[in-house]
């Protein structure tokens, strides 16, 4: 099989896309998913996507990094370094700030 592209999406815009189906047409491994996903997500997938953007302006975060960041919603700079921390890419702690800042501003 070949991949014609690859793009990444945060829970909340896959939750939205499976709430947009008809639960009946669903496979067994979608409505495991769905159900998951409803109790452990809660962020409209808009917020999430204005959070991946704002995420991705504040410097070295690329699509994959903001999709984890808004999907884990981290609250402390231990968080944020982990979730870098098998990636060439660090962050400063002028950046890490600006993360949780702006995860602050997303958070319910």
């Amino acid at each position: 099989m070949k991949k014609l592209s690859e793009s990444f999406v945060t829970a909340a815009e896959a939750r939205s896309s499976l709430d947009k189906r008809d639960v009946e047409k669903l496979t067994y491994e979608q409505k495991i998913c769905l159900d998951f996903l409803k109790k452990h997500f809660n962020i409209p997938a808009e917020k999430s996507r204005e959070l991946m953007n704002e995420l991705q302006n504040i410097g070295r975060i690329n699509d994959k990094h903001a999709s984890i960041i808004a999907n884990l919603m981290p609250k402390t700079k231990e968080d944020v370094k982990l979730i870098f921390s098998k990636e060439r890419t660090t962050l400063s702690d002028e950046e890490i700030n600006k993360v949780l800042e702006t995860v602050t501003k997303y958070e319910n």
